[in-house]
């Protein structure tokens, strides 16, 4: 079947350094060659393509929010009403499979498209197409880049997190593109509540957004120490800091009393190292990692 020139998913072979090479959306992928791989990095290519007509732009700026989904899910119709059951990526992977446990379809709106944008033009992108309950979102993760005639996207991936408190951010580790999602679910509770946010960081490997490594960003938890009583953990992370071969992270740990007088803290530096694999390797655990593990409730 020949695909309308609206969607045109590009003749890709994804390759992650380490592991086996995975066919992109294409019925027959060419090898990737080093010196396609080295252009990848350097200037991404794009595994698909919607042209855009007159009316996809809105006043002459970037591209309605529709026009996205359109691009990341060719199934995509209207807003108001949810995906297909079965909708498929543009490289032909089916969405659901990626939205985790208890997540289901939910109706999409433009208020669903979440995304962030660099000093080059280039956008990190999420289509918050599912839900487990009412404060986890689930859907693809896209980098995405809008011209003045078509919206190329240039990788793929899958994001769960925080529905109202989830933001994106995009960086350079060296000659890698790296997106860090930030899972701010500590927002969506009470003052004082034992909670956790998060953040995820991906690394672009081909067409693919690849989860390179997780690190805790913000915990609260409540507990029992000895000869002291009652007690409030409270984990809190300067913003990552990002230089060509590593990311660092200044972790700080607190313990309060029930009057609220610091009993002992913590510090540390967490420093993840990019691996020749294009996972993110951590010195160290966690401080948290100090913390007494509470039975589950």
């Amino acid at each position: 079947m020949r695909l309308p020139r609206a969607w045109w998913p590009c003749a890709v072979t994804l390759a992650v350094a380490g592991a086996p090479a995975v066919a992109g959306g294409c019925s027959h992928p060419q090898p990737v060659s080093a010196i396609e791989d080295k252009a990848r990095r350097d200037v991404p290519i794009a595994i698909c393509r919607k042209f855009l007509a007159v009316a996809d732009n809105a006043d002459g700026g970037p591209p309605k929010a529709d026009v996205y989904f359109s691009a990341v899910v060719p199934s995509f119709r209207a807003f108001a009403a949810p995906l297909d059951n079965g909708a498929q990526s543009c490289v032909g992977e089916v969405l659901s499979a990626g939205a985790g446990p208890g997540a289901m379809p939910s109706v999409v709106t433009a208020d669903d498209l979440v995304s962030a944008t660099d000093e080059n033009g280039l956008q990190a992108t999420w289509l918050r197409a599912f839900h487990a309950g009412d404060r986890i979102a689930a859907g693809p993760l896209a980098l995405v880049r809008p011209r003045a005639a078509e919206l190329d996207v240039y990788a793929l991936g899958e994001y769960r997190g925080s529905a109202k408190h989830s933001r994106f951010e995009l960086a350079r580790l060296g000659g890698v593109m790296l997106l860090v999602a930030h899972d701010e679910s500590c927002a969506d509770v009470k003052v004082d509540t034992e909670c956790e946010s998060s953040l995820v960081f991906y690394v672009k490997a081909g067409g693919r957004l690849v989860t390179a490594a997780r690190t805790p960003a913000q915990r609260i938890q409540f507990g029992m120490m000895k000869d002291i009583g009652h007690v409030k953990y409270r984990l809190a992370t300067d913003p990552p800091a990002v230089d060509a071969r590593a990311i660092t992270i200044k972790e700080h740990l607190s313990v309060r009393d029930q009057a609220d007088e610091e009993v002992r803290r913590v510090e540390g530096d967490r420093v993840f190292s990019l691996q020749n694999d294009g996972t993110l390797a951590p010195n160290q655990d966690s401080v948290w990692a100090q913390v007494p593990v509470t039975p589950a409730k």
